[in-house]
């Protein structure tokens, strides 16, 4: 855990080297002189979507000099990580994201999804913190 899932329109990107490059660095990241996570601990996964209509315009490819459109990334985490490590991991996924897309970093937006118990369903149940 985590899981990464990023959303954007169409586009002639190589979205696998994108997602290894953001894995790679929050691999390599150094927290509190250890590092924030084990190697392939974390998951990418890249959703296109076919169009967008933002200002009553319809968008079908992506275009980084069109500033209105953002990525949005969807941030999942267990309690495991401490609200500090989530946020180094959000700016890693954003400044990789900008680094290799040429978008700028203030068009991408991550909403962070964190399992709580009594807000998780697994092994069938509601899980309420006690396996």
């Amino acid at each position: 855990m985590p899981f990464i899932k990023i959303s954007t329109l169409l586009n002639s990107l190589d979205k696998a080297a994108i997602m290894k490059n953001i894995e790679n660095k929050l691999y390599n990241c150094d927290y509190q002189k250890d590092k924030l996570m084990p190697p392939n601990m974390a998951t990418c996964i890249w959703q296109t979507n076919d169009c967008v209509v933002h200002k009553l315009e319809s968008h079908t490819q992506f275009d980084p000099k069109q500033e209105e459109i953002p990525v949005f990334v969807d941030l999942y985490v267990n309690t495991q990580f401490k609200s500090d490590q989530v946020a180094i991991i959000m700016q890693v996924i954003a400044e990789e994201l900008s680094n290799d897309t040429g978008i700028d970093i203030k068009w991408v937006f991550i909403q962070v999804h964190i399992g709580l118990p009594g807000y998780v369903f697994i092994n069938g149940n509601v899980f309420t913190g006690k396996l």
